[in-house]
């Protein structure tokens, strides 16, 4: 029976702060009218119902004044005022107070036992349920399959014991016993091969479902600290202790324990901001501000940072009195000038107080040492700012967690850095005698359609061109007045997009594209900020991840920067005419397939497009405005595959000219003899693919 009131004290905690965020939702947006107050009174009777079934008397009774209350204003269509509000907002207040005693001190008000915070039970929304169950679902499915698998390498195994038992078999006709059972293990490779693809799959999206689920909004842990501050001016200000709390980001989500690790730090922070912020009314007034003290709490995800600033307007720190206490503690020497930031970092320190005495709320100097710890445990920091005109804001910035994402892996001045691909939108291979030169400045031409993403352009649209301009990587990550690196005569280059605006990076080797576990970590003679991330796709490979945000914004800061140069000394030279390299189009239905391709093939030097399927490559290849020289196609593909695509082309007269490479996981014998049948030229397979074969028989084609 015990463990089934934890259980339901457990669900009681996470349906009265639901109850409360909704309520104080409600009041928020003004006097309720009566459909508000009738929403407010549902609540407020579900809750005091829910009190007393896990024995809470205290909060039950608390409930149930409100509940009189409303239900007068209900029963004489009656609309709330501002007494009213007041007292559905200190009620609300009163009950958050009584939870929180009860977490704290491990038993309810006059009750035996409370409501621990037990993290054993979160709220799931059930979309999100359902989005588990489908990825359970797809990994217990690859189990099937793998059993199935398994028997089919159990049957072979047999087979091979039956023909040692029987040789007979063997000299009959050892060709074609040979050619079955090759067929037959390479069946069972292709299948493998294709498993291990939905397992990677399987479990990266049951990873990233259960990672969700730990996810919980800052308001479920920092929503009830408005009411504990309005009761902590009330103790401190008596008459004219009052308080207004504003909350900013409260639907910020991210892992319950670094929220709730967060929760008692910034508890100190309000603690602190109306101890030392308290002034009268009538000092208040006179300095122009509001009659009460204003603290607003506000929650900021910033790349693999969280942010939770404390911010209030009263007095502001006392420099002269942090400088006195620091230099008698010997924290600072007694005659060094007055630094703002070298002071305001000494507030942190054990034992430090400009307090003269102790009471209940402040002045034993434990506070903003507990804090600053906080933030160390949590690998953060913790600073403390002076507001203007008036005020204090104290800032606690702690990671998140680890995470995945996809990047795009370039070498960068003998350091491999991961580009986020969430923000990529081109990778262009531009010959260095097609950059365009505008005020000064390079710029790089964007083809259409982009990456085959949509048909070829209307004939109005085909003069249209998009530049972007042209940056070294190099020059924010290493040296700040590096060339353009060119490779082979050509500039590879990551056009990012950041707020609709666009800019190509040019890096010296585009890499791969991988999906990492990134994690927040300062990089030793890297700035944090521009790479707040690393990785470790292998143990002595580390990969520093890029804030797009923060390359955007020193890009903008750079300017227009000393013209045009390239690493290889040589100048721009002059355009003569358009060219255009050869144009490869690429069709698969794995984005990592054709993203590799694309990748090694722009790396040296052709212009790529991208089609999902045949049937969209057919599409382009009929509507394009410019010449495809090669299509590289995967045979296995949904609505049209390879070889139907093959046979389409030699159909028309327009393109069974272009040469066909297929590509694919099929490489029995009667599946080549169909694709070089249909009038492909080339026939390779990804089991043993090899770069620079593929560059090697593209260029025989060509």
């Amino acid at each position: 029976m015990e463990n089934l009131r934890e259980e339901l004290l457990a669900v009681f905690d996470a349906e009265y702060r639901d109850h409360l965020r909704a309520i104080r939702a409600i009041v928020a947006q003004g006097g309720p009218d009566g459909q508000g107050l009738a929403e407010i009174f549902r609540r407020i009777h579900s809750l005091k119902g829910a009190a007393r079934a896990v024995e809470l008397p205290v909060v039950e009774g608390v409930a149930h004044a409100l509940e009189n209350r409303l239900s007068t204003l209900l029963a004489t269509h009656a609309t709330a005022g501002e007494a009213d509000c007041r007292a559905i907002t200190d009620t609300l207040d009163e009950i958050d107070l009584l939870m929180a005693s009860a977490a704290t001190d491990g038993h309810a008000p006059e009750t035996p036992a409370a409501p621990a915070e037990n993290p054993a039970y979160v709220q799931v929304p059930v979309a999100r349920l359902d989005a588990l169950a489908t990825a359970v679902h797809d990994l217990l499915s690859v189990a099937d399959r793998q059993e199935r698998l398994w028997a089919q390498v159990m049957d072979l195994l047999a087979d091979s014991r039956a023909v040692m038992h029987a040789p007979e078999r063997m000299r009959a006709d050892p060709v074609a016993e040979f050619a079955r059972m090759t067929r037959r293990l390479m069946a069972v490779g292709r299948e493998r091969e294709l498993m291990a693809g939905q397992i990677d799959r399987a479990l990266l999206r049951l990873g990233e479902e259960v990672h969700a689920v730990t996810l919980v909004p800052a308001g479920s842990v920092f929503g009830s600290l408005a009411a504990m501050a309005r009761s902590i001016a009330r103790e401190h200000g008596g008459p004219e202790g009052g308080v207004d709390v504003h909350m900013h980001g409260m639907d910020v989500q991210t892992e319950r324990r670094v929220m709730q690790a967060l929760r008692d730090p910034v508890l100190h922070l309000v603690r602190n901001a109306i101890v030392h912020g308290h002034e009268t009314r009538a000092r208040r007034l006179k300095a122009g501000k509001s009659e009460r003290l204003n603290i607003t709490i506000a929650v900021t995800l910033t790349g693999v940072r969280l942010q939770v600033a404390v911010s209030d307007d009263g007095r502001g720190p006392d420099l002269r009195a942090i400088a006195a206490r620091a230099a008698g503690q010997g924290l600072v020497h007694a005659d060094a000038p007055l630094d703002a930031r070298q002071l305001l970092a000494r507030v942190f320190e054990p034992g430090f107080s400009t307090r003269g005495q102790a009471d209940t709320l402040a002045g034993r100097g434990v506070g903003l040492s507990v804090v600053a710890e906080a933030a160390r445990a949590l690998h953060g920091t913790v600073r403390m700012e002076q507001r203007q005109p008036a005020g204090t804001t104290v800032t606690l910035t702690v990671p998140v967690s680890q995470r995945q994402r996809t990047v795009l892996l370039v070498e960068n001045a003998g350091q491999t850095i991961g580009l986020p691909g969430r923000v990529i939108r081109h990778l262009l291979r531009v010959r260095r005698d097609e950059i365009r030169q505008l005020n000064n400045m390079p710029f790089a031409v964007v083809p259409h359609p982009p990456d085959g993403a949509r048909a070829a352009p209307r004939p109005a649209e085909r003069g249209e061109e998009e530049l972007v301009p042209l940056v070294p990587l190099r020059a924010f990550v290493g040296e700040e007045d590096a060339p353009l690196p060119v490779r082979d005569g050509a500039v590879s280059v990551a056009v990012m997009e950041v707020g609709g605006v666009r800019c190509g990076f040019a890096v010296e080797r585009m890499l791969d594209v991988r999906t990492l576990l990134v994690s927040d970590a300062t990089a030793v003679g890297l700035d944090s900020e521009l790479v707040p991330g690393i990785a470790w796709p292998r143990e002595d490979q580390p990969v520093f991840i890029i804030s797009p945000d923060r390359l955007f914004a020193r890009w903008r800061l750079r300017g227009a920067g000393g013209g045009v140069r390239f690493s290889d000394g040589e100048g721009p030279t002059p355009v003569a005419a358009q060219r255009h390299a050869p144009l490869v189009m690429v069709v698969d239905d794995s984005i990592t397939t054709r993203t590799l391709q694309k990748t090694i093939l722009q790396s040296h030097g052709y212009d790529v497009c991208l089609a999902v399927d045949g049937e969209e490559a057919l599409g382009l290849l009929q509507q394009s405005s410019r010449h495809v020289d090669v299509v590289v196609t995967d045979v296995e593909m949904p609505r049209m595959d390879g070889l139907a695509l093959l046979a389409a082309m030699r159909a028309d007269p327009h393109l069974a000219a272009i040469p066909v490479v297929l590509m694919t996981s099929r490489d029995d014998g009667e599946d080549v003899r169909r694709g070089m049948e249909g009038g492909a030229r080339a026939y390779l397979t990804k089991q043993k693919f090899d770069q620079g074969e593929l560059i090697d028989t593209i260029r025989g084609l060509l």
